[in-house]
């Protein structure tokens, strides 16, 4: 309670008790969605945006800024999909990560997600191979199709700004720098950059040392 009327005295009521009452109305939102996801310790930001929780697994200590997009679509323009979404213990997001699946995305324990990243296994229409959209249907209405799933590793750290796309494998601990776009594998303890992400740089257990690769 000191620390309650520290603030009150800094801002004035007037300013604090709002606050009080978002938290607390976020505290039981939070409360009810670890719950339904059994994921204790789930934390979440303002103005979520959470569907298709039945197909998702998230564990412990799920922690998340504002504006987060977590989907699992189960149906899109009349066709019903069966997406699986799973994410593990201690995993955080910065403000604004989107999340979406419709075939099967996988998150690493301890994995750290910057601002304003997209995590995707599909795309608005079908671009190869048989049965493709063409330019006069118009994009929202083109069917969603996964071109393969996406796997990330534990312990990775994903800078702001980045796009993982359908197909992108990401091993445990690798690095992605800042507005980089993953559609391949980039290997375990490796630093990469760029669009298409390409490797920088390398973890060298012997020297204990992150080493540029020539």
């Amino acid at each position: 309670m000191s620390r309650v009327f520290e603030l009150a005295r800094e801002d004035g009521w007037a300013q604090l008790l709002p606050r009080l009452a978002r938290a607390a109305a976020h505290r039981f939102r939070d409360s009810f969605t670890a719950r339904k996801l059994r994921a204790p310790g789930f934390r979440n930001g303002r103005h979520p945006h959470l569907s298709g929780l039945s197909h998702m697994r998230i564990g412990r200590n799920f922690n998340a800024g504002d504006g987060l997009w977590l989907e699992a679509v189960v149906e899109y323009a009349g066709e019903r999909l069966s997406p699986v979404l799973t994410l593990g213990d201690e995993v955080s997001f910065s403000d604004n990560v989107h999340i979406t699946c419709i075939n099967s995305i996988t998150i690493g324990s301890g994995t750290l997600i910057g601002s304003r990243v997209i995590v995707t296994d599909h795309s608005h229409g079908v671009y190869r191979g048989e049965g493709q959209s063409g330019p006069d249907t118009v994009p929202s209405k083109r069917r969603l199709h996964s071109t393969g799933v996406v796997s990330i590793g534990r312990n990775v750290w994903i800078g702001d700004g980045v796009a993982v796309l359908a197909g992108a494998t990401i091993g445990d601990g690798a690095i992605i720098g800042a507005n980089s776009v993953v559609t391949g594998m980039v290997p375990a303890g490796t630093v990469v950059v760029g669009t298409p992400a390409r490797p920088v740089r390398r973890w060298n257990e012997a020297s204990r040392a992150w080493e540029a690769i020539t």
